[in-house]
């Protein structure tokens, strides 16, 4: 053993030089094995896991805002509410309760993302029965199913969707950790792989000049396995990097979308509430402002949709500017509603909210809504194409250039062992 690290005979160097050259391809295999499965196993995890769990708190917080909207919206209507108003009204309370316990069940245990969860499972029953509450008052003309209905519109706004959108931050939060492992540059496998591969072309032109020979097809074989394992590497870093990019200008699009629908719903509940109440008048109309104002910004033009214009792509910007001229419709529907309400037309209000004419609140809202929903579900599905490409790209990543390394290390192996033995 000595003789071979401190040998000056030729075997001996040669021994020491494959002796590195074979540590230096393991090491660079394991570097690989290690990092490829790592980037391989956070791109799947976010692309299916926690993305999965990022839809369901969209859409679980879109479910309860639309059902808030409904259930304010089937009380202006009077007694009986319109079958379509609750039938809407019970299937977003079905989303929602299946959205929430997927969400749960793709929840790691002590997840921070649990406690968002646990309010909102705590939370919901609790609303559903002051709706329906206030729904045999109301039924009956009483004024008390009005405030059972503000009680449950109070808590959806003030605990329900605040856990909801607390749920979609986090988990939008570990979907970018996820994404940035998983598309940040492979240093560590780049630098051992390119540091082997040197090793193999030194030590085979130094032989091949001390030697008078063409280079050894072991060593040739050694240097090639390192250079497609390094271009494995690259190419797959490349488009895997690309798409977790457009993964996440995806995703910031339908959160913006997201935001601005559950404004959007919040607002169209003020509107009915402020109708139920009968004597709050344009005083009690801050809410549906201050909600649109989110939605369009101060001069309408800015806002959240301004913010989804800005991260989406070219094609879906015309979308959105169909978006924002609905909003405005809608705008200008609501306020033909107050004037009616404020100048004691109160059928003619509540007959503009529910209606479905062209120039209605009710069916401008409903172009709006729909417009929404169908922006968020593009960006949504662009979204999981996106993820799902980056994620194929990471095919074999894991274990195809820790198998080139090893292929590089026999090759080493063969090439100098050959010429160790003519020494024999």
């Amino acid at each position: 053993m000595r003789q071979l690290a401190r040998g000056e005979a030729t075997p001996d160097r040669l021994r020491r030089a494959c002796a590195v050259l074979v540590l230096g391809c393991l090491v660079a295999g394991v570097v690989s094995l290690v990092s490829g499965i790592n980037r391989t196993r956070a791109v799947s995890d976010g692309g299916e896991r926690i993305g999965g769990i990022v839809a369901d708190a969209a859409q679980l917080y879109r479910s309860l805002a639309d059902a808030d909207a409904m259930a304010t919206t089937g009380f202006v209507s009077g007694g009986q509410e319109p079958a379509a108003v609750r039938a809407r009204y019970d299937a977003d309370i079905t989303r929602a309760a299946a959205r929430l316990v997927d969400a749960a069940g793709k929840l790691p245990a002590g997840d921070p993302a649990a406690a968002p969860v646990a309010t909102l499972a705590e939370k919901l029953p609790v609303y559903t029965s002051l709706v329906e509450t206030g729904r045999v008052y109301n039924r009956q003309n009483l004024p008390l199913g009005q405030s059972y209905l503000s009680t449950a519109s109070k808590l959806m706004a003030g605990q329900m969707l605040p856990a909801a959108a607390k749920l979609r931050e986090l988990q939008t939060a570990a979907l970018r950790d996820a994404f940035g492992t998983g598309g940040g540059i492979p240093w560590a496998p780049l630098v051992m792989l390119l540091a082997a591969l040197a090793a193999v072309v030194d030590v085979s032109l130094r032989e091949g000049r001390r030697t008078n020979r063409v280079l050894s097809p072991g060593l040739v074989v050694a240097a090639g396995a390192l250079a497609l394992a390094l271009i494995w590497w690259v190419a797959a870093s490349v488009i895997a990097g690309a798409e977790l990019g457009a993964a996440n200008r995806h995703a910031t699009v339908a959160s913006a979308l997201d935001d601005a629908s559950t404004a959007v719903l919040q607002a169209r509940s003020n509107e009915s509430l402020v109708l139920v109440a009968r004597n709050s008048g344009s005083n009690a109309d801050g809410v549906y402002v201050d909600q649109m104002k989110k939605v369009l910004g101060a001069d309408g033009n800015g806002g959240l949709l301004a913010d989804a214009a800005a991260e989406a792509d070219p094609g879906s910007t015309a979308g959105i500017d169909g978006i924002r001229t609905a909003a405005k419709d809608w705008q200008a529907a609501h306020t033909t509603v107050r004037q009616l309400d404020d100048s004691g037309n109160y059928q003619g209000a509540v007959a503009s909210a529910i209606g479905t004419d062209a120039a209605s609140s009710g069916s401008r809202f409903d172009r709006l809504d729909a417009a929404l929903t169908q922006a968020v579900d593009a960006e949504r599905a662009a979204f999981a194409d996106a993820a799902g490409t980056a994620d194929a790209a990471f095919i074999g990543l894991a274990g195809g250039p820790a198998v080139l390394a090893l292929v590089a290390a026999a090759g080493a192996v063969a090439g100098l062992g050959r010429r160790i033995g003519e020494y024999r």
